[in-house]
């Protein structure tokens, strides 16, 4: 799936690059209405996988990816292998 900007000029919409489509290919169009909206936002309430790496936050724990039951669940430790 590809993002492409346009605008709409009173009897079509013309994209804003040049793209190269078949004859027939499916599109579909999202649209803002009086210059609102915000694409970036997930549609259908669903959250963008990639928007992960912005909420990382360093715990100073060294070991915490391999003993992260023990942070999260009070397991004992594992043995370091």
């Amino acid at each position: 799936m590809k993002k492409i900007k346009g605008h709409y000029d009173g009897k079509q919409i013309v994209l804003d690059e040049d793209v190269q489509l078949q004859p027939n290919t499916e599109v579909t169009v999202l649209f803002e209405e009086n210059g609102e909206g915000d694409f970036n936002k997930p549609i259908g309430g669903k959250t963008d996988p990639l928007e992960i790496f912005g909420k990382a936050v360093d715990t100073g724990i060294e070991d915490f990816a391999e003993q992260h039951d023990h942070y999260l669940y009070g397991t004992p430790k594992r043995k370091a292998g």
